[in-house]
């Protein structure tokens, strides 16, 4: 059970019994002289136009928030004391949402529920009961929740009707309006999104997503074209760039477009080929760490957080322009990461030289440019590391491991022993048999300065360094 908040109260209401009203965007009246008009024509006229709007919001704006609907747990100060004690409810302030079917979900006025009711209505639900774990010292109960809008349908104003066609003696009444509302929600536990996310090609495009990856680590052919062309637009000249995310924004938009399919099934549903099928969930907050003490045979609500930052959210169109637009003029800035590379390198990750540090005396830490790395590549065997002595020359330096952090897109590497000399020699391998690739399986190539590389073969990256002062 999930407690709610019915809310846009009309008077003179009633429920309309899980019915939906007709939507169909693809099938419209074709009226004619002389034509009888029966209930099933206004419907399908109407239906038309409810269908189109909500067709055209659904797949080109998305469900989110639009304004307002801030969720908060309501406290007040004593008046004897500097205290600040909670009011026991969750309340949300009137706004307006878009839901996954292109239905607007207006909420005219701030709902409330108090917890302490919820929770006694609700403590021997199962999902409840997964949710709560008990203090055993203060017998509080703590759990998780989250809040949604949903859609919500009411029949109101009763006029007079035949009850029997062809009767006119025989009247009754019938409603004759239907009133668009929602319902707050509020259910246990922490919401629990979709994994699936559309346009996957264009996030990892713009570095929202990481590229998938198989079992043994490999990145997948799709995502892998992707990577391919961002390190061929970071490796462009300045002035190409811009083409050249065109080109390749459109080629993934295509792609990404082709992949998308509507999570409903097309004969069964008069919402077939929307996004999704109803009842569509818009949510507004997680509420975290919710703790309820038992005092006087009630519950108090005396801790919890709101947070509201897990909401999806819709802008205006006139805002998004603005906020490109102030893209234009803003002081173009090279950023350090990036080197400049020659015009005919095929795209391999680089190493930042001047990133090469020594962290305590068994790590060696270094900043990955372009490209990030292939995690199976990232072994032993692509990297050496020696250090000289005064009296026995050169000796290798056994490597404990190799770790990659694709977050900072930063290596590692940690040695079995201190160096056994000052002057230490790194070689990072992007030639010979087991070469460093990046995620765009291009051999590594090189340092910042290093020339161009192929997609056959890299450069080596070679750098030497003392550990600590001295000759």
């Amino acid at each position: 059970m999930s407690a709610e908040a019915l809310v846009n109260q009309t008077s003179g209401t009633a429920g309309l019994s899980n019915q939906m009203l007709p939507v169909d965007p693809f099938r419209s009246l074709y009226v004619h002289f002389g034509m009888l008009l029966g209930v099933d024509d206004f419907q399908t006229l109407d239906a038309y136009h409810r269908g189109k709007m909500w067709y055209h919001n659904a797949w080109l704006h998305g469900q989110g928030v639009v304004w307002g609907l801030d969720v908060s747990l309501p406290q007040r100060e004593s008046e004897d004391t500097d205290e600040v004690a909670f009011l026991g409810e969750v309340k949300v302030t009137p706004g307006l949402a878009m839901d996954a079917v292109g239905r607007e979900l207006l909420l005219e006025q701030a709902a409330c529920l108090n917890l302490a009711a919820w929770y006694e209505a609700n403590q021997d639900d199962v999902a409840v009961q997964q949710a709560v774990t008990h203090d055993e010292e203060t017998g509080d109960v703590i759990f998780d929740a989250h809040v949604t809008l949903e859609f919500h349908s009411c029949l109101t104003r009763q006029v007079p009707a035949l009850s029997e066609s062809c009767d006119a003696s025989s009247t009754s009444t019938a409603y004759s309006r239907v009133v668009e509302t929602v319902k707050v929600y509020l259910r246990a536990g922490e919401y629990q999104a979709s994994s699936v996310t559309e346009y996957h090609r264009l996030n990892v495009l713009f570095g929202l997503q990481e590229a998938r990856e198989d079992d043994d680590g490999n990145v997948l052919d799709s995502d892998a074209e992707v990577l391919q062309a961002k390190a061929q637009i970071m490796a462009a000249e300045e002035q190409q760039k811009a083409a050249l995310c065109q080109k390749w924004f459109t080629h993934f938009a295509v792609l990404d477009g082709m992949d998308i399919r509507p999570q409903t099934n097309l004969d069964t549903s008069q919402f077939g080929s929307f996004p999704q099928q109803p009842p569509c969930k818009v949510l507004l907050a997680n509420l975290q760490g919710l703790r309820l003490h038992k005092q006087q045979q009630s519950w108090q609500l005396i801790d919890g957080v709101v947070d509201p930052f897990v909401r999806p959210y819709l802008l205006p169109t006139s805002t998004l322009q603005r906020l490109l637009c102030g893209s234009c003029h803003s002081p173009q800035t090279a950023e350090p990461s990036l080197p400049e590379v020659p015009d005919d390198d095929a795209g391999g990750p680089r190493i930042d030289a001047q990133s090469v540090a020594m962290q305590g005396s068994e790590h060696i830490n270094m900043q990955v440019v372009g490209s990030p790395l292939m995690k199976a590549s990232v072994d032993a065997k692509g990297i050496s590391v020696t250090a000289f002595d005064t009296r026995d020359g050169w000796v290798n330096c056994d490597i404990k491991t190799v770790s990659y952090n694709s977050s900072e897109n930063r290596l590692q590497i940690e040695l079995r022993d201190a160096p056994a000399g000052v002057l230490v020699r790194l070689i990072v391998k992007g030639t010979g048999g087991t070469p460093i690739l990046g995620r765009n399986r291009i051999p590594l190539a090189g340092g910042i300065d290093s020339p161009a590389g192929s997609v056959f073969q890299g450069n080596d990256f070679i750098y030497m360094f003392k550990t600590r002062s001295g000759s």
